[in-house]
């Protein structure tokens, strides 16, 4: 799993969205920052599809939204995203969710769209406005679906 964060982080100087694998590959993060668009999106996308094979193990996905100054999506863009996504659950194992945090209105609604655009991908999907119940779901899912307690830097654990 090292070699798919480290080619991840690799193809990511100065762009808004930093992928972060966490959990030893357990966990993909979408660290969001600045001005953020849908090609932003769609790159952060390519950019994890070239190391599909180290999908495998993921068991859940965050988008988090807390650091952006701006967002704007495109109907187009978000269907290629969508479409992207389902190419995404092809690799990731069943039973996978996905945790968005948006801090404002604007974000709060394209996730909501988005999230009617990948039910089909089999994903279950929430979107929060603050990071300690986004991963405390997380934790829950996760434990409910696969059996394994996952435990992040707040110290929120489920026993």
């Amino acid at each position: 799993m090292m070699e798919l964060e480290s080619a991840i982080a690799a193809g990511e100087a100065s762009m808004p969205i930093d992928i972060r694998v966490l959990h030893n590959g357990m966990g993909i993060l979408y660290l969001c920052h600045g001005t953020v668009n849908g090609k932003d999106f769609i790159d952060a996308n390519n950019r994890l599809l070239a190391f599909n094979d180290g999908l495998k193990q993921v068991k859940y996905g965050l988008v988090d939204e807390t650091a952006i100054d701006d967002i704007q999506i495109s109907e187009s863009e978000m269907l290629t995203i969508t479409a992207q996504d389902k190419k995404i659950a092809a690799f990731v194992p069943s039973g996978a969710v996905v945790a968005v945090i948006a801090k404002d209105d604007l974000a709060l609604r394209l996730a909501r769209m988005w999230e009617s655009f990948v039910e089909y991908t089999g994903w279950e999907t929430m979107t929060f406005r603050i990071r300690w119940k986004a991963e405390n779901w997380i934790i829950e899912k996760v434990k409910a679906n696969s059996g394994i307690e996952l435990i992040f830097d707040n110290g929120i654990t489920v026993t």
